[in-house]
């Protein structure tokens, strides 16, 4: 990590006079810094990440910095009455209807704007150079959304005999379902299961092995396996749902329109190091398409959502879809260029009442929230944006929170004395499908990821690693003139913090694990726990109870760390990692763990298992890669390693017996040539593996042994 913190101090060190794309600024090539410091890829793939950060850092330095300093701050607010919700079903009470009432209002004080007034706060943040201009990655979108029935030829059919899908009599045995953090809340997964069918993103090559067409995979396996039907069409989806009888894909696009020259007269600028089309723009967009699955068979697209900008997460809860997505503001050609800075949904350009600014300077970026009531998926069922950044996006069944990270270097104040990174949160509730904003907060420091937040009983628990600085100006000895500032080197700990409704700070603990940062953290009603790492991996657990005054109880010293946590009973806490030499902290394979948590005050490490040959793992970094079912007792992911140029994917398959965790299957998914990922699922006593080139096999998981094979 230091070498990449190093890198980003001298990116944000090199200058704040011209704006560059959204996607090389600070904020994301940190949040890619970190992302793929976690995405420990062997062989060929570390050398396409190293290759692709060359490349950010080439152009980065030949474009300087641009200085958002975006925030969510706003202004503090009168209390409201505190919501209560859990990340267990068990623990939610029952809804009444005056607390409906209380959350479908606007909380916080937003100022009524229109798109001039929008204009003018976007200004500040906009360097009015000809040339930035036309650098516009919002941009006009010259399409709508598609209508219903519209494009069946995007559908390749299978076996059209069959009828309507009948799930019911399959729905009796237990099958695998998408690892997410909150119960009942789904999650966009690469794959899905529905009891009878399996569904996942595949890229299958035409008869003659030269086109490559992406799509979602939908296999039947009712009387052995078989492919229903393959929905494709699609430039890169990035991943999808299935909701009774609908599938809904998000990808997310990029074109470039040049409306008034060819591409051969386009400008290049060499300051800049990119090319400019002065008659067009260049588009992020995201399209979010809905197909009838009624019958498997034969999907039916009928309603395709598109919106300007990236798509970043999504939920589905309680029968509604909730997407957010970044767009990045341009000045195009003046404040009457809507479509360079105001967000559009469908061609259709987002209201300015439905637009909240903060008041302090939040650079040029939205986060535009979306929802669609998918009982009757034709319109968007709400909308809103807000002016400010996201990195790290949390969703209770009431409430989405939005955590944007600032470091010293971009905050923009000269501020002498002690000063840290901070993390900004703004909170929208959500309830049937409408966005209110309720409340803004900080906390210091950097969130590791979704399960650094939690809420529960009206409060919301985040933990954090900290960076603090003793800052000091620097001035010119013989002018006096101020230079900037000096931060000298940081110095790292980590702290929690328990903020109320209005997200104020009520309790914390600060200073923990000097030097170490956040791997992973999950909590359980009363009592959080989390992993830091530098040599050693402590797992701390801490009393909640009481919101003014948490407390440690204990702190757990193992060798190696967990980058995953699960609770697997309520006394037993899971798990993934990587191990590590005590003495150096020098990675040696992946881990299971397995902790009795049974008293917090004395967590035990009751079981461990030291998976020496795999250095990597997609479950790793994404929850939903992991397969875990504790009522069928069964813990799966994929795996990779390498040995003298040999490399190898296996899928592992797991239970916890008798205090130790025993291997049920070992699946061979290929080596070098193998393409694409894989992913494990089951129904009933067969265990599925499906592979990204459209192939799958089946095992008995009780014999392992393989029944059947679909090329």
């Amino acid at each position: 990590m230091r070498r990449e913190e190093d890198i980003l101090k001298r990116l944000r060190e090199e200058g704040e006079s011209l704006m560059v794309p959204e996607e090389l600024k600070p904020e994301a090539l940190e949040d890619f810094l970190t992302k793929h410091t976690k995405e420990r890829r062997h062989g060929t793939k570390i050398r396409h990440i190293a290759a692709a950060l060359a490349a950010c850092f080439v152009l980065v330095s030949a474009m300087s910095v641009y200085h958002s300093g975006s925030s969510f701050r706003a202004p503090k607010t009168s209390p409201e009455k505190e919501s209560v919700d859990t990340s267990k079903a068990e623990n939610l009470p029952e809804e009444k209807a005056e607390d409906r009432k209380e959350t479908e209002n606007e909380v916080l004080d937003l100022p009524v704007m229109t798109y001039e007034d929008i204009y003018a706060r976007l200004s500040e943040s906009w360097d009015f150079s000809e040339n930035d201009r036309y650098m516009n990655t919002g941009g006009d979108i010259l399409f709508a959304g598609v209508k219903e029935d519209e494009a069946a030829g995007d559908i390749l059919l299978a076996a059209p005999e069959e009828a309507a899908a009948d799930l019911s009599s399959a729905k009796s045995a237990a099958y695998g379902k998408t690892n997410v953090q909150v119960e009942q809340v789904d999650e966009a997964a690469r794959i899905k299961n529905d009891g009878r069918y399996l569904y996942q993103i595949a890229e299958k090559t035409d008869e003659a092995g030269q086109e490559r067409r992406r799509g979602v995979q939908i296999l039947d396996t009712r009387g052995g396996l078989k492919e229903a039907a393959f929905v494709d069409g699609f430039q890169d989806i990035e991943e999808f749902y299935v909701w009774k009888d609908l599938l809904i894909a998000i990808e997310n696009k990029y074109s470039v329109y040049n409306l008034a020259r060819t591409e051969d007269e386009a400008v290049i600028d060499e300051d800049m190091a990119v090319k400019k089309f002065y008659g067009g723009r260049e588009t992020n967009y995201h399209e979010i398409t809905f197909y009838n699955i009624e019958n498997r068979n034969a999907p039916r697209k009928i309603r395709t959502f598109t919106l300007q900008g990236s798509y970043n997460t999504s939920r589905i809860y309680n029968g509604y879809f909730y997407g957010i997505s970044s767009f990045t503001a341009w000045p195009g050609e003046g404040e009457e260029d809507y479509e360079a800075y105001i967000p559009t949904l469908d061609g259709e350009r987002l209201p300015a009442e439905k637009i909240y600014c903060p008041e302090e300077d939040t650079g040029n970026r939205y986060l535009v929230l979306v929802s669609i009531d998918l009982a009757n998926p034709s319109a968007f069922a709400d909308s809103r944006a807000v002016l400010g950044d996201g990195s790290v996006y949390y969703m209770s069944r009431k409430n989405i929170y939005v955590a944007g990270y600032h470091s010293v270097y971009e905050d923009g104040k000269e501020q002498e004395g002690n000063v840290s990174d901070y993390t900004s949160i703004l909170r929208f509730s959500c309830l049937k499908g409408k966005f209110y904003a309720q409340a803004s907060g900080e906390v210091p420091g950097r969130l590791n990821d979704s399960f650094s937040m939690d809420e529960y009983g009206g409060n919301l628990r985040v933990v954090t690693t900290v960076q603090e600085y003793q800052a000091k100006k620097v001035t010119d000895d013989r002018t006096g003139e101020a230079l900037g500032m000096d931060y000298g080197q940081a110095v790292q700990t980590n702290g929690l913090y328990i903020l109320n409704g209005q997200l104020e700070v009520t309790g914390s603990i600060k200073g923990l694990a000097e030097g170490e940062q956040i791997y992973s953290a999950r909590f359980l009603k009363d009592t959080g726990y989390f992993v830091t790492f530098r040599q050693t991996d402590p797992l701390f657990a801490v009393d909640l109870s009481d919101a003014s005054a948490p407390r440690v109880l204990s702190e757990l010293k193992v060798s190696g760390f967990s980058e995953y946590l699960h609770f697997y009973t309520e006394d037993l806490l899971l798990g993934l990692g990587m191990e590590a030499d005590e003495e150096t902290g020098r990675e040696e394979g992946m881990k299971l763990s397995m902790f009795d948590i049974t008293e917090p005050e004395n967590p035990r490490e009751v079981s461990r298992l030291n998976l020496e040959n795999y250095n990597y793992s997609e479950a790793l970094w994404d929850h939903r890669a992991i397969l875990i079912d504790p009522e069928e007792n069964l813990i799966g992911f994929s795996a990779e390693g390498s040995d003298q140029g040999t490399y190898w994917m296996h899928y592992l398959v797991y239970a916890y017996e008798d205090g130790k965790f025993v291997q049920k299957l070992k699946i061979d998914a290929g080596g070098e040539d193998s393409y694409g990922r894989i992913g494990g699922t089951f129904i009933g006593d067969v265990f599925y593996l499906l592979k990204e080139d459209g192939s799958a096999r089946s095992y008995d998981r009780t014999s392992g042994e393989l029944t059947e094979e679909l090329k």
